[in-house]
C-alpha cells in the first residue's frame, strides 16, 4: 500500500513541477508540512477540476522537498523558489498552481489492533505500536500485523467540506485495511482538537497534536 501511494503522489507532483507556466514564489513558506489535500479532495463535487496531489515538506532553512502521505521524501532538498507557488486568489494564504495549498499539525499516535489468535487463558491479545508521526493535511501512517494481526493504516485529515454542504470543518481520524481510500470506520472532533481516538473493538487508536 506504501509503495503504492509513495510512487503516484511522487509522480503527481513531478509532473506539477515540469508544467510551463509556472510562476515563481512571492515570499517564503513557514516551516512544515504544505499539501493540497483539502482542496483536492472535494473539487468535483464543487464543479471544478480535480487537482494533482501536492505534498511538500519546507524545512527551518527555507528548502524544501516533495514527500508522500506517510512522510517520505520524495526527492532531494532544494533551495529557491516552489515551483508555481503564489499568493492565494481571492483569499488569504498560497496556491500551487491554482490548488489552494494549507500547514499541517505535527501529531504524534498510537495504535492496538486485536491478534487473531488469544492468548492461553483465552482472552484477547493485541499488538501496539507508538510513537507514529503524522499531520493533518492527509497524513497516513501504517501498522503492519507481520501475520499475527491485520495490517492497519490510520489517516488524519483537518476536512474542511465542499461549499455546498452543511458539514462543519472536523479534525477526522480515518482507519483503513485494505482500501487506502475507503475506510473501515472514523472518528472526528472539533477542527482545533489537541487529540482524536477511536475504539472499533478490534483495534483502537489517538493522535494527539504536537505543534502549530
Amino acid at each position: 500500500m506504501r509503495t503504492y501511494r509513495s510512487h503516484a503522489l511522487a509522480c503527481a507532483f513531478a509532473c506539477a513541477l515540469a508544467a510551463p507556466a509556472l510562476a515563481a514564489a512571492q515570499g517564503p513558506l513557514a516551516a512544515g508540512i504544505w499539501s493540497n489535500t483539502e482542496d483536492a479532495y472535494f473539487a468535483e463535487e464543487e464543479g471544478r477540476s480535480r487537482p494533482a496531489p501536492v505534498m511538500i515538506e519546507v524545512g527551518a532553512d527555507g528548502r524544501w522537498r516533495g514527500i508522500d502521505a506517510f512522510g517520505a521524501p520524495q526527492g532531494e532538498w532544494q533551495e529557491g523558489a516552489i515551483p508555481g507557488l503564489a499568493p492565494r486568489e481571492g483569499g488569504s494564504g498560497w496556491q500551487i498552481d491554482g490548488s489552494e495549498i494549507r500547514r499541517a499539525r505535527p501529531f504524534t499516535c498510537w495504535v492496538s489492533v486485536r491478534k487473531f489468535a488469544a492468548k492461553p487463558d483465552g482472552t484477547p491479545d493485541w499488538t501496539f505500536a507508538g510513537n507514529l508521526a503524522s499531520f493533518d493535511q492527509g497524513g497516513r501512517v501504517t501498522i503492519p500485523g507481520d501475520g499475527v494481526a491485520p495490517d492497519v493504516s490510520i489517516r488524519l485529515r483537518n476536512v474542511t467540506w465542499a461549499k455546498s454542504s452543511r458539514n462543519k470543518p472536523s479534525l477526522v481520524l480515518y482507519v483503513h485495511k485494505d482500501d487506502p481510500e475507503r475506510a473501515e470506520s472514523y472518528s472526528w472532533a472539533s477542527p482545533d482538537a489537541s487529540l482524536v481516538g477511536i475504539n472499533l473493538r478490534w483495534m483502537q487508536g489517538s493522535c494527539t497534536r504536537t505543534g502549530n
